[in-house]
């Protein structure tokens, strides 16, 4: 019956109201929810990142990474965008100054290492990325951009696949997501140690909330999404995971303010995004793009610190880009930055 309660709960999210596009301007910076500052998407169809201006969605700066790197996610700390290049020659993760867009340096992998997702912690002391090739993870002390590991999430064996990682809010733990492995693994970022390891089949992302008790998992291949009681003692693995929403290939995950709302990216097609409550897992699909584009299929999200606003990319239809959905207007869609080719990894940077 749970089952069939969830698969029911899917088909009504996925009948209910759909986003519509619509041409209104961006909200204005004399509402205190607006948004506001600079917006960076990254590109992997066209190799580059793109900022625009928050406030009139005009492009302020594109800067060109490295050929055919296929940039897919960017993280933001102390005035510098960590981009990962996941299949430069050799890969990297280029650190870009946001304001002038100035590459400053690379930190290089090894081949076939494919940096990936790209998180910074609450404080911004340090950046993780998932080196998608391998079962590690790469962490960067951001006062003076040097790496710290790579960390091995296993070194018994070569078979994980570090997809994303995630700081705790204390930055104590970061906790890895590895599909192939079919884990979620918490480990000391500074030292790599790690503490435990939790099996939970098709974890690919993770979302964590601010007192570090509960972690959100999306389990794409199995289509739900999880929830995990974390020990208050983060060095304790817990006692298990409970899928809690049944959703079309879950992936990138990202809380509100207030832990209230949790967008979930979908890999179905067209591009959408799932709208849920933490409360009670009631939830709404949105529609990423127009009506009638039926082969795009959506990126990442970013909400704004407020909670109002969520920054969702899409690519593929005649008009990709990055959506910006209000959530206290019924989670509609106001407005398309357009950024034609293959947008992926978004973020929001605030004056």
């Amino acid at each position: 019956m749970r089952k069939h309660r969830h698969i029911a709960a899917l088909i009504t999210g996925l009948l209910g109201a759909a986003a519509v596009v619509n041409p209104l301007a961006l909200p204005r910076t004399t509402d205190p929810d607006s948004l506001n500052g600079t917006i960076w998407a990254a590109n992997r169809g066209t190799h580059t990142i793109r900022g625009f201006d928050a406030d009139t969605g005009s492009v302020v700066r594109t800067v060109n990474m490295s050929a055919n790197s296929q940039p897919g996610d960017l993280a933001y700390a102390k005035g510098k965008l960590y981009v990962a290049e996941e299949f430069g020659t050799p890969p990297a993760i280029a650190i870009v100054d946001a304001e002038t867009g100035t590459i400053l340096s690379r930190i290089f992998t090894a081949s076939s290492s494919r940096p990936h997702h790209v998180h910074a912690s609450a404080g911004g002391n340090l950046i993780a990325v998932g080196l998608y090739g391998t079962d590690t993870v790469a962490v960067v002390d951001t006062h003076n951009d040097t790496l710290l590991g790579p960390w091995d999430s296993n070194p018994l064996t070569t078979n994980g696949r570090v997809h994303a990682a995630v700081f705790s809010n204390d930055e104590s733990t970061l906790y890895l997501a590895s599909d192939a492995s079919n884990e979620v693994i918490a480990m000391d970022p500074r030292t790599g140690s790690v503490f435990w390891r939790l099996p939970v089949p098709g974890a690919h992302e993770i979302a964590l909330t601010h007192n570090q008790k509960l972690a959100y998992v999306t389990r794409r291949t199995a289509n739900w999404l999880a929830v995990i009681h974390l020990h208050p003692d983060a060095t304790r693995p817990p006692t298990g995971f409970k899928d809690v929403l049944a959703l079309g290939l879950p992936d990138t995950l990202r809380l509100s303010a207030n832990e209230n709302v949790l967008t979930v990216g979908l890999r179905t097609m067209p591009a959408q995004l799932a709208v849920v409550d933490t409360r009670t897992f009631q939830f709404q699909i949105v529609n990423l793009s127009a009506a009638g584009e039926t082969a795009t299929i959506g990126g990442h999200q970013w909400t704004s610190p407020s909670g109002r606003y969520t920054l969702a990319t899409f690519e593929g239809g005649t008009n990709p880009g990055i959506a910006i959905i209000d959530h206290k207007d019924g989670n509609r869609v106001v407005q398309t930055l357009s950024y034609p080719g293959r947008p992926h990894g978004v973020v929001q940077i605030h004056p």
